[in-house]
């Protein structure tokens, strides 16, 4: 899976995310209501690291964007790790939606700070195949200044929530999941009765270039470490339990205004480090949007749980690498429409090991378990700093 140290997301001396390409316009979804479709071509890179082009519609810009996983898992914890892309895109997706609600209702909004909690379980064993991934619950912290009284917040919130793709994320099932996997070159049907309907994408990696920055870029990091670690000592992850293991993913946001969030985010563990995540969903298109980030981070948490199975099983596979697509719709009618993976697999091992590869890591990717349940986060709102529901 390692190509040793020229492989590694850092070889260039690039930032960890960084425009590739500047676009004309983004989707209408980005902020609003309408549909919008994101692509990611990610990879696996050196041990867990992972890299990716995050595409925000036809016409959008082009973000690279990287994860990798901490020392438990056998990273080099440089990279956010995958499931804070998930808080990210929720906190930044509900913060424009309650921008975007004030201005309609020509409210004073003048600050936003949200709190994320997401707890995921773990369930069987990598080594015997046996492995899942659940999603079980969400809380959200939601606190806002300005000119405006406890009546006005409330329905703030309640149509920020009803209209965000990303808390419909959290609540619905998504309409469609579907992958296809290409083995050595050659095409083969995936597992599991979810065969992609979605077209034929050819591996972006055989014929894409070193992403590299292009044009000017924000006058913030998209992605940083800002070298705050929690307190203690990280366990080691094991790849197998006789009993069912939870965890939890914690963030704390803060709008900085006009569509752009600023996300810390850390799993709440001992010895876990914090990662800072920018998102922007204004016109000024100075960061990826926060439904890019949840996109995003959809791929990547694919590619670690399949890089684990591959870890477990001592598998003759390499260099892994994805295309994916979803597809959101906010407005009244918000929803999941589309999750559509497409996996490009090579190596000695038989085929059926590839065939079975998808399928473990479809069910031990826990954005994947996130994308098929139905949770409805626990709420708190509180007005200039007084709890109101």
């Amino acid at each position: 899976m390692s190509s040793g140290s020229q492989d590694s997301i850092l070889r260039y001396g690039d930032p960890l995310g960084f425009r590739t390409r500047i676009g004309a316009s983004r989707p209408d979804v980005v902020g609003g209501a309408g549909d919008g479709c994101f692509r990611v071509a990610a990879r696996a890179a050196e041990a867990q690291q992972k890299e990716g082009v995050l595409s925000e519609g036809d016409q959008g810009s082009t973000w690279r964007l990287t994860a990798d996983e901490g020392a438990t898992m056998n990273g080099h914890d440089i990279a956010p790790f995958p499931l804070g892309y998930l808080i990210a895109g929720v906190a930044g997706d509900l913060s424009s939606r309650l921008e975007a609600a004030a201005g309609r209702a020509r409210v004073d909004l003048a600050g936003t700070a949200i709190d994320v909690s997401h707890t995921f379980g773990a369930s069987g064993s990598f080594i015997h195949s046996t492995a899942t991934a659940t999603s079980e619950a969400a809380s959200l912290d939601v606190a806002l200044t300005g000119s405006l009284s406890a009546a006005a917040a409330r329905s703030l919130l309640e149509e920020a929530m009803d209209t965000s793709p990303a808390i419909a994320f959290l609540r619905e099932p998504a309409r469609s999941s579907s992958f296809a996997l290409t083995i050595n070159g050659r095409q083969r049907l995936a597992l599991g009765g979810r065969q992609s309907v979605g077209g034929d994408f050819a591996d972006p990696f055989l014929t894409l270039k070193p992403p590299r920055p292009e044009g000017l870029q924000g006058d913030r990091a998209i992605l940083e470490k800002p070298g705050i670690t929690e307190i203690g000592e990280a366990p080691q992850i094991p790849f197998a339990s006789t009993g069912k293991r939870y965890f939890t993913i914690a963030g704390r946001g803060t709008s900085l205004g006009q569509g752009r969030f600023a996300t810390e985010t850390w799993i709440a563990r001992p010895g876990m480090s914090h990662f800072r995540l920018l998102s922007d969903d204004s016109p000024a298109d100075t960061g990826p949007s926060a439904l890019g980030l949840l996109s995003t981070g959809i791929a990547f948490c694919f590619l670690t749980q399949l890089h684990r199975y591959v870890e477990a099983q001592k598998l003759a596979i390499r260099s892994p690498r994805l295309v994916q697509q979803t597809a959101f719709t906010g407005g009244a009618d918000v929803r999941t429409e589309v999750l559509d993976t497409h996996l490009f697999l090579n190596g000695d091992a038989p085929e059926e090991m590839h065939e079975n590869l998808l399928n473990m890591a479809a069910r031990t990717c826990f954005m994947h378990a996130a994308a098929a349940a139905s949770i409805t986060p626990a709420v708190t709102l509180r007005l200039k700093g007084e709890l109101i529901s």
